[in-house]
Formats: C-alpha cells, sequence, structure tokens
C-alpha cells in the first residue's frame, strides 16, 4: 500500500466510524425493531413478525399518510425551484457588488429556528392575520378564509423556509459555466430564450437536482410545519411517527414508518448519484 492510499484511508477512516455510531447504528436498531410484535405491556415481543409492513402497505389510513407526505414534498420541490432559479440565476450573473448582501439575506432565515418561521406564518395565514386582513380591506373578500390548516398553507411555508437549500446548489451550477458557450450560441443566432433552454437550464441540472433531492427529502421528514399549519389532521409521516413513539408507545410500527421514510429518502439520493454517474459517462 503506497503512503497515499496510507493517508487517504487515515484520514477516511474517523469519518467512517462516525457514520458507522451515529448512522448506521440507530437505522439497523430500528430496522431490527420494525420486524418486532407490539404488546401494550412489553411495548414490543421478540417475535418476528410482517405485520407492521402489512398495515402499511395495505392500511387505508396509512396508505393515505404516505401519499398525502409524497404529494407535499413533491409539491415543495417543484415551488421551491421555480422560485430558487430566477434568485440563483440573478445571483450568479448579476449580483455585482451587492452580491455578498443578498447572498446573506437568502442564508438569514436559517439564523432563527423553524419554529419561530413557522409562527410567522401563523401570523400572516391566520383568520385574523395578515392576508386576510389585507383582504378584507382591499373589499376582495367580506369574511376571512381558511388558509391555516390546509396543505396549501404547509406548502407555502416549506418553501419559504426550504428555499436557500435549494438556491445555493443552482447558484453553485450556475456561476460555474462558462459565459463562452452563450457567446458562441448568441453569434451563431441564437435568441436568449433558446440559449437558456438549450445551454444555461441542461449545465444547469446537478444544481437542479442537488437541490430537489435537498428539499424533498427535508419536507418528507419534517414535523414542526406541517404540525403547527395543518393541524391535527394533517398527518404526515414525521408526524405519524412522532405520535407513535411518544403516544401511543407502538414502537414496532414507528420504526416500520421509520424505515419506510428512510427508504424513500434514500431512493431519491440514489436516483441522484446514478443520474450523475450517467451523465458523467455520457
Amino acid at each position: 500500500m503506497t503512503e497515499t492510499r496510507r493517508a487517504g484511508w487515515l484520514f477516511v477512516t474517523p469519518i467512517g466510524l462516525l457514520y458507522l455510531l451515529i448512522l448506521l447504528a440507530p437505522l439497523s436498531y430500528f430496522l431490527l425493531l420494525s420486524i418486532f410484535k407490539y404488546s401494550a405491556f412489553e411495548m414490543y415481543l421478540f417475535e418476528p413478525t410482517a405485520e407492521n409492513y402489512q398495515r402499511l402497505l395495505f392500511d387505508p389510513y396509512y396508505r393515505g399518510v404516505i401519499y398525502r407526505t409524497l404529494r407535499i414534498a413533491a409539491t415543495t420541490t417543484v415551488f421551491t425551484l421555480l422560485v430558487a432559479y430566477p434568485l440563483a440565476y440573478f445571483l450568479a450573473r448579476y449580483g455585482g457588488p451587492g452580491r455578498g448582501v443578498l447572498m446573506f439575506l437568502v442564508i438569514a432565515p436559517l439564523m432563527s429556528g423553524v419554529i419561530v418561521r413557522t409562527y410567522g406564518w401563523i401570523v400572516l395565514l391566520g383568520a385574523e392575520g395578515t392576508i386576510n386582513t389585507a383582504l378584507i380591506w382591499l373589499g376582495a373578500i367580506q369574511r376571512p378564509i381558511q388558509i391555516l390548516r390546509t396543505e396549501f398553507a404547509v406548502i407555502m411555508a416549506m418553501v419559504h423556509i426550504l428555499l436557500p437549500y435549494m438556491v445555493f446548489p443552482l447558484f453553485s451550477a450556475i456561476v460555474a459555466q462558462e459565459r463562452n458557450l452563450e457567446q458562441a450560441a448568441r453569434t451563431l443566432g441564437a435568441s436568449n430564450l433558446r440559449i437558456f433552454l438549450e445551454v444555461t437550464l441542461p449545465l444547469s441540472r446537478p444544481g437542479i437536482v442537488m437541490g430537489s433531492v435537498l428539499v424533498f427529502t427535508l419536507t418528507a421528514g419534517a414535523i414542526v410545519t406541517p404540525q403547527l399549519l395543518g393541524g391535527k389532521e394533517m398527518k404526515v409521516l414525521g408526524i405519524l411517527i412522532y405520535d407513535l413513539v411518544l403516544t401511543t408507545l407502538n414502537w414496532p410500527l414507528a420504526s416500520a414508518v421509520a424505515s419506510l421514510l428512510v427508504l424513500l429518502q434514500f431512493s431519491v439520493i440514489v436516483l441522484y448519484f446514478r443520474g450523475a454517474r450517467g451523465r458523467a459517462a455520457a
């Protein structure tokens, strides 16, 4: 083994052990727990069973929770991308001397907690909140409309909360593009729209995919924002795990739900890396 490879292993081993301790060990624990039988008196029995996964796959209630989680995560990802791309493009191309200030404004919301930002949306979207008050004052509506306790409220707040996670991968992908390619296309007579669709946008694909993976996985596992803005009836996988662990104490079923959530998140990540390898090979 060469000195370079030894040095590489020396640097990789600590992080590998750390991942083994804080990631693989908990994952292995609840994967194992998910196949045990629930007991109201002993929390779980060491009896292997597929009952927990059968409930997730065949019970309409749990299927509905899964579909709602995927729907909210996918919709949030799409809208976050639509909002973040123009902002990232402006920061990468036209930021100028004020780019640092603009970048700080993008990242500033991360300096406050998720609960604080979510309560800010409650102030905006409540029956007597800013939006309803403004609409009534303008004469657009006669009485407050129901915005809180809806998927729309959850998606709006998640787009705002996760926007930086989409902006920065997009910014990195756009700022790294060779501007001469756009100039060459323009010299050959391509319009600005065609340049964007056939040059800029395809070269932004790594940032689009990475940002989408981050937003999708974070939304799928969110608890606080769906709970506060969606109400008690708005069940997603993260809230379901929380309730099963702390309220009903059904740890085996909670472990099965957590296993499914991790599987969904890792599937998205694996698809991303497979796509990245395919583009690299091409």
